[in-house]
């Protein structure tokens, strides 16, 4: 009875283990796959670190390709290097003859319930009636960058000094009124005059990049303050914070840099990404951010960090198609953003990575989990029209 026992325990373990070799053996042959279509083109790309089972694979590794939105991890590295991850981003509030001055310094976080926290503090300080609020937005310039298309999709989103909900406005027809379509925004001249420009069926709402320049921008984060602060309309301006204002509030955003990082890169967020790119460059000795200081400042930490001595990056989010990167370059940025890796977005447990899609291109770049559980880089970058799932495929046939 004992001997037949341990036959049936013998012959359960060597069920298992060869199961467990049949289901990596099934892996490699996919990953096989993969790799061969990937070699298929000049314009693909691929390094992925070795494990204890397998070497390190390479396939035209130093070819700079057009690496989409894994450019938000190089950004995201330069800003925690700048800032640092329990950094909060900053706005100036001024009062003169009762005009409520707005001084945008680039926070790329100013959200709908951003503002309640603000219109709470500007209360306590100054209770007496605003007769008129005024927003400076001279700390950005008026910034085109290249790739940034002129959609009314939020991805197109403008960059600017002041700017409420990530520079984009939601809003329905309900009765045959354009009316604001978040709870938490209220309904404002701008929400009634760009909406009067959408065919909507009643109780349809769109999302969709604030038209116009840096102005509108911050015409429309006073028109939503203003409501939030009084509820009743207030004139409203864009201007320059006069001399004498004085200084009432400094509003330091109720998310860090470590929160803001996590929704840009599991959103993909480009309006985010672009914001802490032309925000990082700045010295001090101007008055505003630009986009040449920006570069500049990308290049010099680049080549400081990683030793490279030059370096084809035209904005921060990846929306250039001029931009530039190998697949050696990108597992260089993963290894020093290692102790961030959880930043990353999460696919199937064992993938913490970045997506970069632009049309006939797709990127995959990020850690993937190995047999003995531990985290292995790997960059994918495929400049030629290809399935949209190959991606996913390919890092999970790494993880096996």
């Amino acid at each position: 009875m004992k001997l037949n026992v341990i036959k049936h325990s013998l012959f359960l373990l060597a069920s298992i283990v060869i199961m467990a070799g049949s289901v990596h053996a099934h892996a490699d042959n996919a990953l096989e796959r993969y790799l061969a279509e990937v070699s298929r083109s000049s314009k693909n790309a691929v390094f992925a670190e070795g494990t204890r089972y397998r070497d390190p694979i390479a396939i035209r590794e130093d070819t700079a390709l057009v690496p989409a939105s894994t450019l938000k991890v190089l950004t995201a590295y330069l800003a925690i290097k700048r800032w640092g991850l329990r950094h909060r981003f900053t706005t100036e509030f001024y009062l003169a003859d009762n005009t409520l001055w707005i001084k945008g310094l680039g926070d790329p976080y100013l959200t709908s319930e951003e503002l309640d926290i603000i219109a709470t503090q500007l209360r306590k300080r100054h209770p007496l009636a605003i007769k008129a609020i005024a927003a400076d937005n001279t700390y950005f310039p008026d910034i085109q960058l290249d790739g940034q298309g002129d959609s009314d999709n939020p991805y197109d989103a403008i960059n600017a000094a002041l700017s409420l909900n990530f520079n984009s406005l939601k809003f329905k027809r309900n009765n045959g009124k354009i009316v604001s379509a978040e709870p938490q925004t209220p309904t404002t001249t701008t929400t009634r005059t760009v909406g009067s420009n959408y065919r909507l069926t009643n109780g349809k709402s769109v999302r969709i990049s604030l038209p116009g320049d840096r102005d509108s921008a911050a015409r429309y984060f006073a028109e939503v303050l203003a409501q939030k602060l009084t509820n009743q309309p207030v004139p409203v301006k864009v201007a320059s914070v006069p001399p004498g204002a004085r200084l009432i509030y400094r509003h330091r955003n109720s998310h860090t840099l470590e929160e803001v990082l996590v929704g840009m890169l599991k959103y993909s967020n480009n309006f985010i990404a672009n914001q802490l790119f032309l925000m990082m460059g700045h010295n001090g000795r101007t008055r505003q951010v630009s986009l040449e200081a920006a570069q500049q400042y990308v290049q010099t930490q680049s080549e400081i960090t990683f030793g490279w001595p030059s370096l084809a990056i035209f904005e921060g989010a990846g929306l250039s198609r001029q931009n530039r990167l190998s697949a050696q370059q990108l597992i260089d940025i993963l290894e020093v953003f290692r102790p961030w890796r959880h930043l990353l977005p999460a696919h199937n447990g064992k993938v913490r990575a970045k997506t970069g899609t632009l049309s006939g291109v797709r990127t995959y770049a990020g850690y993937y989990q190995d047999q003995d559980a531990q985290w292995r880089s790997f960059a994918l970058l495929l400049n030629k029209p290809i399935t949209y799932r190959f991606r996913y495929r390919f890092a999970e046939s790494l993880a096996h």
